[in-house]
């Protein structure tokens, strides 16, 4: 009797602890972008929306617009919900190779950086296709490194509960028998 609740108390704390570490272990990743990432438009776009697979932290998100020149020429606030950031297009830019950097921070605390780009004619300019080289780079690219990130890890969370659970279940099951 008593080894079977040994048995069920590890395996209790097995499965709690395996839960919230692969909670952790994915990091966020842009799925899909409108207007999709080297697409070639006929007119400029009112907003610029990237999809990424996991939750954004809202006040962690920083977009910059760079011209085919690699000039900044927009300040727009990008909106986090979810996953999903909205960048305004500015009316007033003309057609042109442009690139959207973006450094995102997921709910993990992972920071993110990328970049978009795509162009947009008039009607009496012929498109053209941009190329990676086209797309200048605004913001610095952060070098993936194997370090966590700061902060308070998620595993170490879910270890404290799967303990405090065992401790719990093995205190209740002694004054039972007693």
């Amino acid at each position: 009797m008593r080894l079977r609740r040994f048995v069920y108390v590890f395996i209790f704390g097995v499965v709690a602890t395996s839960m919230s570490v692969s909670a952790a272990s994915g990091h966020s990743q842009l799925v899909s972008s409108d207007p999709v990432d080297g697409s070639v438009l006929s007119a400029p776009p009112t907003q610029v929306v990237l999809t990424f697979n996991e939750a954004l932290l809202k006040e962690a998100v920083d977009v910059a617009i760079a011209n085919g020149a690699g000039e900044a020429v927009s300040g727009a606030v990008a909106t986090a919900v979810g996953a999903i950031v909205t960048i305004p297009w500015p009316a007033d830019l003309p057609p042109d190779n442009y690139s959207v950097s973006y450094r995102i921070v997921s709910d993990d605390g992972h920071p993110i950086t990328g970049s978009i780009g795509f162009a947009y004619t008039s009607a009496s300019t012929s498109p053209s296709v941009i190329t990676p080289e086209a797309t200048p780079e605004v913001m610095p690219e952060v070098p993936p490194t194997s370090e966590p990130a700061p902060g308070f890890p998620i595993g170490l969370v879910g270890l404290i509960l799967a303990l405090a659970a065992t401790i719990t279940v093995i205190i209740l099951a002694r004054r039972t028998r007693r």
